[in-house]
């Protein structure tokens, strides 16, 4: 039986709100394209249902609402907390507002009312995670680069620096993609097609057994420098990292 370790992950944890919309379900892949942990729940919430997601621990860094529901999500995201809190960026969740049909003056409204941004369509998934990332490094000013470890291996995602046993480690751009995404999906077995999509992109030309060739040459390079990690490949299935 293949057991998975606990990995300690400090990609953003971003929710999703109306995941099942056009623009959250945009959303939620554009986002997790980018190695962001995402997590979602349905426009059809409850006050409850949201309070639970963003309390600690598990607090989102960023709320994404494409329901058309921000006027319930903003008062939420603020409710119980005291004036300094709000205005303390380490006590506030941000809240970026997805719509398709959002008008200028509701636009307006919205920011004036404290919301971080608001993206109207039409978009393309380049600018909404940009947006993302612009809005995190405003509420995180003092955090600095997002590191990425698991057991003796460092991933610095906006340097494209790898590191094990604190002496670094040079891979092409594919491996160095290919082992973030295995560091920040540690929890089950992935197809060789979902690892395609997510780290060679939905929109190309590749036999699965690329996925194959690309994991061979990572697991030699991560062995040769002593890394303390493996590839499990599942018969039929695809691969697990451990």
């Amino acid at each position: 039986e293949v057991t998975t370790k606990n990995i300690s992950v400090s990609a953003p944890r971003i929710l999703v709100i109306g995941s099942e919309e056009p623009a959250g379900n945009l959303a939620r892949e554009a986002l997790a394209s980018e190695y962001f942990d995402v997590r979602t729940m349905s426009g059809f919430f409850s006050e409850a249902q949201l309070a639970t997601q963003i309390k600690d621990p598990g607090r989102p860094a960023l709320v994404v609402e494409g329901s058309g529901q921000w006027t319930r999500v903003f008062p939420a995201l603020h409710r119980g907390t005291t004036k300094q809190e709000s205005a303390n960026d380490a006590q506030r969740v941000p809240l970026l507002i997805l719509s398709a049909s959002i008008t200028p003056l509701e636009t307006a409204k919205a920011l004036d009312a404290g919301v971080d941004d608001v993206l109207s369509r039409p978009y393309e998934k380049a600018e909404l995670v940009s947006r993302v990332k612009a809005i995190l490094r405003r509420a995180r000013p003092h955090q600095g680069v997002e590191i990425i470890t698991y057991k003796n291996i460092s991933l610095d995602p906006r340097r494209h620096l790898v590191f094990v046993n604190n002496r670094p480690l040079r891979l092409v751009l594919t491996e160095f993609r290919l082992l973030q995404f295995f560091m920040t999906h540690g929890d089950f077995v992935y197809s060789r097609q979902h690892i395609l999509d997510r780290v060679w992109g939905e929109d190309r030309f590749l036999d699965e057994r690329t996925v194959n060739t690309y994991v061979r040459r990572l697991r030699n390079k991560l062995e040769a420098a002593s890394a303390n990690v493996e590839f499990v490949s599942v018969r039929g299935v695809g691969y697990m990292f451990l």
